[in-house]
C-alpha cells in the first residue's frame, strides 16, 4: 500500500477507472495463507470490490469487471488485481491434488459442511502425465466425500457444487433494485 493511504478503502477511493465515480462495498476479509507463501506469512487480505459500471477498465481487468486488489506476495511494493468470477448461480468450489497408489481408486475427503452448503456437485479430474495415458472415473459425492477410479497416478479434482436457484433474467417490475452506481443487488 502507498504511503499516501491509510488503508485500502481510502487508496480505491482515490482511484477512478470510469466515469462513474461510486466505490463497491467494502469485502470480506481472506483466510491467511500457508506460512511459506510471501514474505509475511500469508496471502493477503480481500480488499474493497472495485467499480463495476459499464465503461468501466481496471488496471489489467476487462470492462465490468468487479475488481479487488490483494497484497502481492512476493514483491511489496506491487497490488494484485483480481476479478470475481460470474455465472447464472451461486456456486462453490473446491479443488486439490491427489494421488491414487493402490490401482484401484482413492477417496478425497471434503470439509464436513459441504453437502449441507451445496448439492449439484459436478467432479472433474485431469491426471498428471507419467509417460502413458490415463483414464479416471469419480463417484458421486457422498458423505462429504468421492471416490477417483483408475491406475496408480496423481491428478487434480475440481469440485463445483450449486448453493441456491436465482432468478437470472428477472423483469424489472418484479423486482427491487438496491444500491446505487455500478453495484446494485436484488
Amino acid at each position: 500500500m502507498s504511503r499516501f493511504y491509510g488503508n485500502y478503502s481510502q487508496y480505491l477511493g482515490a482511484q477512478r477507472c470510469c466515469d462513474i465515480r461510486v466505490q463497491g462495498p467494502q469485502g470480506p476479509i481472506g483466510l491467511p495463507g500457508p506460512a511459506s507463501i510471501g514474505p509475511m506469512g500469508y496471502t493477503g487480505s480481500v480488499g474493497a470490490t472495485g467499480p463495476t459500471g459499464k465503461g468501466c477498465r481496471g488496471p489489467t481487468g476487462p470492462e465490468g469487471a468487479k475488481s479487488f486488489i490483494i497484497e502481492h506476495p512476493n514483491v511489496n511494493n506491487k497490488y494484485l488485481v483480481h476479478t470475481c468470477l460470474e455465472g447464472p448461480e451461486a456456486g462453490v468450489y473446491y479443488r486439490g491434488k491427489a494421488y491414487i497408489t493402490n490401482n484401484f481408486s482413492t477417496t478425497i475427503q471434503l470439509p464436513e459442511y459441504v453437502e449441507n452448503l451445496a448439492y449439484d456437485f459436478t467432479i472433474q479430474v485431469t491426471p498428471i502425465y507419467n509417460g502413458k495415458i490415463i483414464t479416471l472415473n469419480v463417484s458421486e459425492v457422498t458423505d462429504n466425500k468421492f471416490m477417483v477410479y483408475g491406475e496408480n497416478c496423481s491428478f487434480y479434482w475440481n469440485l463445483i457444487g450449486k448453493r441456491f436457484d436465482i432468478e437470472v433474467e428477472p423483469y424489472k417490475n418484479d423486482v427491487d433494485v438496491k444500491g446505487t452506481g455500478p453495484y446494485k443487488w436484488i
